[in-house]
Formats: structure tokens, C-alpha cells, sequence
């Protein structure tokens, strides 16, 4: 009976188990079904392939809409080609220089150095691409600078350099430029007349400058100091034959109102060490070399007024730059000694000398 019992357990045990075994893979096959009905409504028919190898060679080419703005942060300028180049000093405003009393004054002279093209250490003055003319020339056309006659010679400016009568960009440009004689011809060849037309400018006309500069003693803050009044540029003079007579300025520029052009032209050298230098730091920290052609004097006369030959004109610059090293070297070694002297010490008490008295007269006697 026990066995019976048994045999019909196993029997309706097996059979629920083969039930429910049926029932899980109907469940299975109804999820299957849906997954696959939805992933065949969602799936989008592949596009025809295209042949592009015959458009392989071709640059794409961007068309922009006509109003189209173009995003000002991520242009780049146009004078940069690498990313020193990029950072510009387009912002740069040149720091104020102190302005001394006439009062604190003591010690004053006027110089005009000339700076040379030739002397290889001023080549960055005539950096091709970026002269220091051409950023003149625009900061005369954009009314920034203003550019002075240098030939109006009156009774208050008998050097022509004091700054009195303005010129006009058009005025500067035609002391830069040449003309030259253009042949006429008529429709056979033949020479009819000839006109003057103006040549193009170039910046390898302008072969130097001139600066004007004030040395003097403040009193005030016991210092010596160099500030540069004015800058011409400097051009050949040449005479009708042909012969070249020296240089002579094309104009006179005040050289405060030339900082703020200056303060924003990148002269930058990473083979030389040198990042985030301006013009005017060249001008301010002195990097360049010079020659002395005039010092102050009652008469107005320039070196080569008083020294005709070059060999004496050479002496006598370098007899005056000399003699301005010298007061700089000469006032420092004053201040020093100055401050090198020692002060006598109050609280130390000396000790009065030994006297003895005199047996004759009773006076007493030094020892």
C-alpha cells in the first residue's frame, strides 16, 4: 500500500513539474516575440551607399549664410602665424613716467643721438614686415602722433625741432615718397611728353632716427635721469648729382604721444631671451646703440659744425659721452660717500686728558 502511495507521489510530482517546464517557455517565447516586433518598428532603413572615391581629391568647402557672424574670441589675428604670435599687445598702454619739478632740477643738458641702421644691433628698428616706420606712419594717419615740420625754422624754434607746426599725413608722405618721369606715348610708340608719378613707398628709405634727449639731476630723488623728448626719422640726403651730403629728419615726433603706439608693437626674441617686450621697452631700457651728434650749447651748433672730419667728429662724441658717464659715476660715488659716513656715537663717554702743573708758573701743561 506504502509502495503504491509512493509510486503515485513520484508520478503526479513529475507531472507538475513537466507543467510548469511548459509554462516558462511559452512565457519565454511571448517576451521574445515582443522584443523583436518592437526593435523591427524601431530600426530605420540603412541608406544607400555612396561612392566618394571620386570626390576624394576634392577640399570640403564650407559656405557660411551672408549674415553670418563670426565668433571674435576664436579669431585669431591676421600678423599671427603661431601661437607666441597670437598673444598681442593690442590692450598694452604705456605706464606713466614721473615728471620731476623744475624746482628739484640742478643739473641739465640736452642731447640728439643718432641711431643707425648699419650698427647691427638696432636691426630690431627695421624688423622687415614690421618697422618702426610703417607703425608711425599709421599712428600719424589714425591722428594719434603728430607729425611736425622739421624745416619751419623761426626766431622760438631756430633747430626746427621744438615741436611748433604740425603736418598733415599727406605732408609726411610726400617727403617720403619719390616721383619719377613716366614717358608718354602715343598709339605708334612715339615719345609725346612725360609726367611726374609718385613711387611706392619702402620702408628701407628711412636708414635711421634721431632722438632728442634730456639728461638732469633731481634733487629730490638724488638721481640722475635720461628721458627722451622727441624722435625723427632720418633719410638720405642726396643732392642733384647724385652725391649723398649726410641724413637729415623727415619730421619731429613728440615722444610721449609715439608710446602709445609703441607700447603695443610686439618686438619679442625667444632666441635671445627675450618675451612680452614693446618698442617702448626697447626705447626706456636703452637696448639699442647711438652716436651723440649734438649737446646742448649757446650757440646751437652740432658736432659736425665745429669738427669737419669724421675721425674728429667720432673724438668729440666720444669726449662727450665720456664726460656724461663720468658726472653719473662721479654723482653716485658722492651719494655713496655720504651714506658711507660713520656717525659718532653719543652715548660714549670720552675721557678728559692728563694735565700736570707747571713748577714755575702754575699753569697746567698738555700732555
Amino acid at each position: 500500500m506504502k509502495k503504491k502511495f509512493i509510486i503515485v507521489l513520484f508520478i503526479t510530482l513529475a507531472a507538475s513539474l513537466t507543467l510548469m517546464a511548459q509554462t516558462k517557455k511559452k512565457k519565454a517565447k511571448a517576451r521574445t516575440t515582443a522584443k523583436r516586433t518592437i526593435h523591427t518598428v524601431r530600426t530605420k532603413p540603412k541608406p544607400k551607399p555612396v561612392d566618394t572615391t571620386a570626390k576624394a581629391a576634392v577640399n570640403p568647402v564650407v559656405v557660411l549664410p551672408a549674415n553670418n557672424k563670426i565668433d571674435t574670441i576664436r579669431s585669431v589675428p591676421d600678423s599671427a602665424d603661431g601661437y607666441l604670435k597670437s598673444v598681442v599687445l593690442t590692450k598694452a598702454r604705456p605706464f606713466p613716467i614721473f615728471e620731476p619739478s623744475p624746482n628739484n632740477i640742478k643739473y641739465y643738458h640736452q642731447y640728439k643721438r643718432d641711431i643707425s641702421f648699419k650698427d647691427a644691433r638696432n636691426a630690431k628698428f627695421n624688423t622687415t614686415g614690421a618697422t618702426l616706420i610703417e607703425a608711425i606712419l599709421q599712428g600719424v594717419k589714425d591722428h594719434i602722433i603728430t607729425a611736425y615740420d622739421p624745416t619751419a625754422v623761426t626766431k622760438i624754434n631756430p633747430t626746427g625741432d621744438a615741436f611748433t607746426i604740425p603736418m598733415t599725413y599727406n605732408q609726411l608722405m610726400g617727403h617720403l615718397v619719390d616721383t619719377a618721369l613716366v614717358d608718354q606715348l602715343d598709339k605708334d610708340g612715339n615719345k609725346i611728353g612725360s609726367v611726374k608719378q609718385l613711387n611706392d613707398f619702402s620702408p628701407d628709405k628711412v636708414v635711421g632716427y634721431r632722438i632728442k634727449e634730456d639728461v638732469y639731476y633731481d634733487k629730490q630723488r638724488a638721481k640722475v635721469e635720461t628721458h627722451i623728448v622727441g624722435i625723427a626719422p632720418l633719410i638720405t640726403l642726396k643732392l642733384s648729382n647724385g652725391d649723398t651730403v649726410g641724413t637729415q629728419p623727415v619730421c619731429w615726433l613728440r615722444y610721449s604721444q609715439c608710446r602709445i603706439v609703441f607700447a603695443k608693437m610686439d618686438v619679442s626674441d625667444p632666441d635671445h631671451n627675450m618675451f612680452d617686450v614693446s618698442m617702448d621697452d626697447m626705447f626706456l631700457q636703452r637696448q639699442f646703440n647711438s652716436v651723440i651728434v649734438e649737446e646742448s650749447n649757446p650757440k646751437g651748433n652740432r658736432i659736425k659744425d665745429y669738427m669737419k672730419t669724421p675721425e674728429d667728429q667720432a673724438k668729440e662724441a666720444a669726449r662727450i659721452e665720456k664726460k656724461l658717464a663720468d658726472y653719473k659715476k662721479n654723482m653716485w660715488n658722492y651719494r655713496t660717500d655720504i651714506t658711507a659716513v660713520s656717525v659718532p656715537d653719543k652715548t660714549k663717554t670720552t675721557k678728559p686728558k692728563k694735565t700736570t702743573n707747571d713748577n714755575n708758573t702754575g699753569t697746567p701743561v698738555k700732555q
